[in-house]
C-alpha cells in the first residue's frame, strides 16, 4: 500500500559524532507526517549514535573528501563536492538542510524551487565577525596561518551568499543564530523563524534529585568549548577550595585539542576527564553533580543548560549564548559575564563559582521546557514545511 505521508528530503553535511545536531537529526527522522530520507557527505557511524543504524544513510560525496571534514578551512573543499552531489529530488515534496555553514552549498546542485528550506544552527561559525577575531587571537596565532584563514572566509562569504538566495525559507535555532544571518544579510525576519532544537527530558525525570560530589562541565571537546580555560580557573579556584572537584566530560571532536586539555588537567588533582561517555553515563554523572557549568564561546544555542535544569541541578554558565534568552531570569542561573578577555575570564568565572559555593542553592524541582521538547520541535518544524 503506498504510503501517505509527504516526503521529505534531508541534507546534513556529516554524521560524524554524538552532538546535538545529530540529535536534531534523529528527531526529524520520527516525523509521523513526512517519510524523511537523508542525504550527508561523511558518516562515520562508529563515532555517532546507534540510532543512526536503524536508518538508510545516503552518502552523496567521493571517499576521498572524508578527512577533510575534520578541518575547519578545509571544510570549504567540499564545495566541489555540492556541485556534483546530486539529490533525486523530483522524488520528494519539500527539501530541508539542516546545517552550521557549508551544507547550505549543496543547492547550487540541488534546489527544489518554493519547497527549499535550511534549519540552521548558525551561518558558518568559523565566517562570523565575532567568531573570526576570536579563532585569531586564540587558534590561528602563526602569519601564515591568518592569511590562509582570512582568505578562506573572504571566498567563502561569497558562495554563501549565493547559496542563501536559493532558500525559501530559513529557520532558526536561537535567536543569536538569526541575528548573525541578519547582519550578513542571508535573510530577513519575514523570511525566517525560530524553531528552539529538541530536548529529550525522558531520562531527567527519573531519580532523585541530591546536592552533589562535584562540578561538572559536559561538552564536546573542542576549542570554541574553551574546557581550557576553565582548568586555568580551576587552578586559582581549586588553591582556595582543595576539597572541591571538577568532571570534564564529552564527546571527543578535536584530538589534538584533548590531547592539550589532558595535559593542563595533570596540574590540578581534582580534574577529572571522562570522555564518549554512553547517555547511560551522563545520566549518572548529572544525578550525582553539584552544578553544571557552561562556558563555551558564543554558543548558537547549548542543550545542556537545560537538561541541567531539568536534573533539578543548577547552571553556572557565561551570559552569552543561545540558550540564555530562555533562561536569562531563572533563580538557579548563575551568570558568569563574557568579558572577551582570557585573564579577566579566569577571574570572572572564579567569582561565579565563590558566589555559588556561598548561595543557599540546593537541588531545585525539576523543570521541563515545553518550547523545547521533541514533541513541540517536530510540531512546529512539520508546520513550515506544510
Amino acid at each position: 500500500m503506498k504510503s501517505s505521508k509527504k516526503k521529505l528530503a534531508l541534507f546534513y553535511p556529516w554524521i560524524k559524532s554524538k552532538g546535538g545536531s545529530e540529535k536534531v537529526i534523529l528527531e526529524i527522522l520520527k516525523s509521523r507526517k513526512y517519510d524523511v530520507d537523508i542525504y550527508t557527505w561523511v558518516y562515520e557511524p562508529e563515532h555517532s549514535f546507534e540510532d543512526f543504524k536503524k536508518f538508510k544513510i545516503n552518502v552523496i560525496a567521493p571517499k576521498f573528501l572524508k578527512k577533510l571534514g575534520k578541518s575547519k578551512i578545509l571544510r570549504g573543499l567540499f564545495f566541489p563536492a555540492s556541485i556534483f552531489s546530486k539529490i533525486p529530488l523530483e522524488k520528494y515534496d519539500s527539501f530541508l538542510i539542516y546545517t552550521a555553514g557549508v551544507g547550505e552549498l549543496i543547492v547550487f546542485k540541488n534546489h527544489k524551487r518554493g519547497r527549499t528550506y535550511i534549519y540552521s544552527n548558525t551561518p558558518l561559525r568559523y565566517a562570523s565577525k565575532e567568531i573570526v577575531k576570536w579563532n585569531l587571537k586564540n587558534i590561528y596565532k602563526n602569519p601564515f596561518s591568518k592569511i590562509i584563514y582570512l582568505l578562506s572566509v573572504k571566498i567563502y562569504n561569497f558562495f554563501e551568499r549565493m547559496a542563501w538566495k536559493k532558500i525559501d525559507r530559513a529557520i532558526f535555532i536561537s535567536e543569536v543564530s538569526r541575528k548573525r544571518a541578519i547582519e550578513k544579510n542571508l535573510t530577513g525576519e519575514n523570511l525566517s523563524k525560530i524553531v528552539y532544537p529538541p530536548v529529550n527530558f525522558q531520562n531527567q525525570k527519573k531519580g532523585k534529585s541530591e546536592r552533589g560530589e562535584y562540578f561538572l562541565y559536559l561538552s564536546r571537546f573542542n576549542a570554541p568549548k574553551r574546557q581550557d580555560l576553565l582548568i586555568k580557573a580551576w587552578e586559582v579556584f581549586s588553591k582556595k577550595y582543595p576539597k572541591e572537584n571538577l568532571v570534564l566530560a564529552g564527546h571527543i571532536e578535536n584530538k589534538k585539542y584533548f590531547e592539550k586539555i589532558k595535559k593542563l588537567a595533570k596540574r590540578s588533582e581534582n580534574v577529572l576527564i571522562k570522555p564518549n561517555l554512553s547517555d547511560k553515563e551522563k545520566q549518572e554523572l548529572y544525578t550525582k553533580c553539584k552544578a553544571v557549568i557552561f562556558v563555551p564561546f558564543k554558543e548558537d544555542f547549548g542543550i545542556v543548560p537545560f537538561e541541567a535544569l531539568a536534573f533539578g541541578k543548577p547552571v553556572i554558565g557565561v551570559d552569552e549564548g543561545g540558550y540564555v534568552e530562555l533562561i536569562r531570569d531563572h533563580p538557579q542561573f548563575f551568570k558568569i559575564k563574557e568579558l572577551h578577555s582570557q585573564e579577566k575570564m579566569v577571574e570572572e568565572i572564579n567569582r561565579c563559582l565563590e558566589n555559588f559555593l556561598k548561595s543557599k542553592s540546593h537541588p531545585q524541582k525539576k523543570i521541563v521546557f515545553n518550547k523545547i521538547t521533541s514533541r513541540n520541535f517536530i510540531k512546529e518544524l512539520e508546520k513550515i514545511l506544510e
